[in-house]
């Protein structure tokens, strides 16, 4: 009787020395999902495996599909068994509760703080990876037609001087079109801002309204579309603007610095060049990109800050953003890219130059992805695409507009 009751007092030391071990490893295991880290350098499974070899860790990085990752992790976090750590655009109310503050490391770390995402006074992500909206040009489609464009930020076109160039350039050379943008809510927003829009806001009353120089905003986008200055089917039918630019029809083309490594790599028909962007009342970018978000009731919240802690060190987000080809949120880093460096540099600038309406409707929207349940998303687009078709007036598609958002986000 006694061997056996010693032969179990054996085997439960053996577990729970077993179960010590095991916690003790997991401090150090951390699963990151993240989406499209192939595409950008695999920026972020380079600065884990650095990571990993420094401090004898186990960050393991997980490519998920991007229209995938809400949908698994909001998944994860309703089976109480939510990732550590996720690189994401898009966001739920589902997860707000459980979501560590980042405000301390992002703080400590000198994070740009105009971009953390709050709900309560709290830190919910942190701005990862940064993207600004910016200008292109043909510069062989100028140079032939004898136009000038922005070399500096002394000489930055207004809207009407942009619109006479471009259309010099089509009227002088073989170009189709003098202008193009994405069809995206995104990029249209900067050229509101621009006009001197402060964006879609709510009043005291919680109601959303917009300014008058907003009006004037998409009223000048409609010219340019009715005018053929731009090709119109890139709004009303999804044409693809940045292939109508590549093919070297286009004289200039508002996108953002995604499109950088592309254009450095696969444009050989033409020079092109990143100019500094047009501006009718305010110089505006609008800014966007992925944030990290931490998840609390892991069993690992030590590890994982310590990890996004060292990823916002200076010279680690330095090295980070220059393989991914990001625009830094660290302030005062300095990255050396790989590419297009003078365009890099154009971006900062505009960043710097840049109104605070150009962070605000990005922060504000992706905080009420955490507290509404409806979304606003693609609203103003398809409002636009509307008065394009002839279909409603501006002031219809912007009353739309107002009432959509404070129907999602009027009580939150």
């Amino acid at each position: 009787m006694k061997k056996g009751i010693g032969l179990a007092a054996l085997l439960l030391i053996v577990f729970l020395t077993a179960c010590g071990n095991s916690g003790s490893s997991s401090d150090n295991s951390i699963e990151f999902l993240v989406s499209g880290d192939s595409v950008e350098g695999n920026a972020i499974s380079t600065m884990a495996k650095k990571y990993n070899e420094e401090n004898d860790a186990n960050v393991k990085v997980v490519d998920v599909p991007y229209e995938d990752m809400a949908t698994r992790v909001t998944n994860m976090v309703r089976d109480g068994n939510p990732p550590e750590l996720i690189r994401t655009t898009k966001f739920s109310p589902l997860w707000q509760d459980q979501l560590l503050n980042l405000g301390e490391i992002g703080k400590e770390r000198n994070v740009d703080e105009s971009l953390f995402i709050k709900v309560e006074n709290e830190v919910k992500a942190l701005p990862l990876d940064l993207t600004a909206v910016g200008m292109f040009v043909n510069k062989d489609l100028f140079e032939e037609a004898g136009v000038e464009y922005p070399t500096s930020e002394d000489d930055i076109w207004t809207w009407e001087k942009f619109t006479s160039s471009v259309k010099k350039v089509t009227e002088n050379t073989n170009a189709e079109y003098g202008f193009v943008m994405d069809q995206s809510e995104h990029r249209l927003l900067t050229m509101l801002y621009q006009f001197g829009s402060e964006g879609i806001r709510p009043n005291g009353n919680g109601e959303y309204q917009v300014n008058q120089e907003t009006n004037e905003g998409i009223e000048f986008f409609t010219q340019l579309n009715n005018e053929g200055v731009m090709p119109k089917n890139v709004w009303t039918s999804g044409a693809n603007a940045a292939s109508l630019f590549k093919s070297g029809r286009v004289a200039a083309y508002m996108s953002g610095n995604w499109q950088l490594q592309d254009f450095s790599e696969n444009i050989t028909n033409f020079e092109w060049a990143s100019v500094y962007m047009p501006k009718e009342d305010t110089r505006a970018t609008n800014l966007g990109g992925n944030y990290i978000v931490a998840f609390d009731g892991t069993g690992n919240e030590k590890a994982t800050n310590n990890f996004i802690s060292w990823l916002y060190k200076k010279e680690n987000h330095e090295q980070m953003s220059r393989i991914g080809g990001y625009l830094p949120v660290v302030e005062n880093a300095e990255v050396n890219y790989q590419f297009a460096q003078e365009s890099f540099e154009i971006y900062q600038n505009e960043i710097d130059a840049s109104a605070e309406v150009s962070s605000y409707m990005q922060t504000e929207i992706v905080a009420k992805q955490l507290i509404a349940e409806e979304s606003t998303n693609n609203v103003l687009r398809e409002e636009v695409i509307g008065v394009l078709n002839n279909d409603k007036s501006i002031e219809e598609a912007l009353n739309n507009t107002t009432d959509a958002y404070t129907e999602a986000y009027g009580n939150n």
